[in-house]
């Protein structure tokens, strides 16, 4: 009797998978006539893939990957809702999204990707352009000025202005030195007035921000902070760096504050956040000018970003405030 139950779940298991391996047959076989009657036949399939998954839950979903046979640099990714034969995008959008405007869009892509890089490589030691994610890597010879935040921001927008279908969001610039992994600045430019909403804050143009890691700077700081503040069973831990807008040395400086966790097996190596503390320094000495400590007990750990953000001075505030 086992063994004949254990024979009836591997058949059931194999008729399973069987009628997968059919279903993504059929799947495929429809993709290709669909390409066939509405794309001329103009695209190489190199990934044709079931995408169904914990988060989706959707088993029609298929990545898939064209290359476009006049143009092999012109590779396009996307989900293929086998059920609907259509594009499938997990959230709502107003643009257009199709095989087609996909293929425009990385067209222009690689247009601004060149253009970009002839626009920079004299001024620069090394670029790395990201048009889809709207991010720019910047290598200079020494830690960027106010005057070069402002020269690299009009010289960009000028061209991204060219291209609002393309560059349509904010665009994220980090700038590094060499040798570091990650720049200690990060300048925000707007070129465009698309509406950007859908993002979790609203950033003013130009606004500077800062990379807590990466950098010799930022190791610098959190060397100080720890060596400040730490205790040998209450250690702290860098949160965020906010600069002044108009002076790139002066910072506050917020960092956790954690201590012993108690639970009842005494594993008292485990600690927990227990509040945040905020000092203002200023580089490259550090000297503490001013601190003040905001207990988890009095405010909501959850929101603590957007209040110490509050606390700031204007000179530091770089979010848009909501009307």
């Amino acid at each position: 009797m086992f063994k004949f139950i254990i024979c009836v779940v591997v058949l059931v298991i194999l008729l399973f998978v069987l009628s997968f391996k059919l279903s993504d047959v059929k799947a495929k076989r429809d993709f290709v006539d669909h390409l066939h009657e509405f794309h001329n036949d103009k695209y190489e399939i190199l990934t044709f893939k079931r995408n169904f998954n914990a988060a989706n839950m959707n088993p029609h979903l298929y990545r898939v990957e064209l290359e476009l046979k006049e143009n092999i640099n012109i590779v396009i990714t996307f989900e293929w809702d086998a059920k609907n034969k259509d594009v499938h995008f997990p959230y709502h959008t107003n643009n257009d999204r199709g095989i087609e405007s996909l293929t425009r869009y990385q067209q222009q892509a690689i247009i601004l990707e060149k253009e970009l890089h002839e626009l920079l490589q004299d001024d620069v030691l090394s670029i790395d352009i990201d048009v889809f994610n709207h991010t720019l890597e910047l290598g200079l010879e020494a830690e960027p000025t106010l005057e070069d935040f402002e020269y690299f921001s009009n010289k960009i927008c000028g061209l991204l202005k060219q291209y609002p279908d393309t560059w349509d969001l904010d665009g994220h610039i980090n700038f590094s030195v060499k040798e570091e992994n990650k720049g200690f600045y990060e300048l925000i430019i707007k070129p465009n007035t698309n509406d950007d909403n859908d993002h979790s804050f609203n950033y003013k143009h130009n606004a500077i921000l800062v990379n807590n890691y990466g950098s010799a700077k930022a190791a610098h700081i959190v060397q100080v902070v720890e060596k400040e503040f730490s205790k040998p069973e209450s250690p702290v831990y860098l949160n965020h760096i906010w600069v002044h807008q108009k002076c790139l040395n002066t910072f506050y400086i917020a960092f956790e504050k954690h201590e012993p966790r108690k639970d009842p097996f005494e594993n008292n190596q485990l600690t927990e956040g227990v509040g945040m503390g905020l000092v203002k320094m200023t580089y490259p000495d550090l000297a503490l000018d001013t601190y003040k400590y905001y207990d988890y007990k009095t405010i909501s750990e959850e929101n603590t970003y957007l209040y110490l953000i509050k606390q700031l001075p204007e000179e530091y505030q770089y979010l848009e405030v909501e009307s």
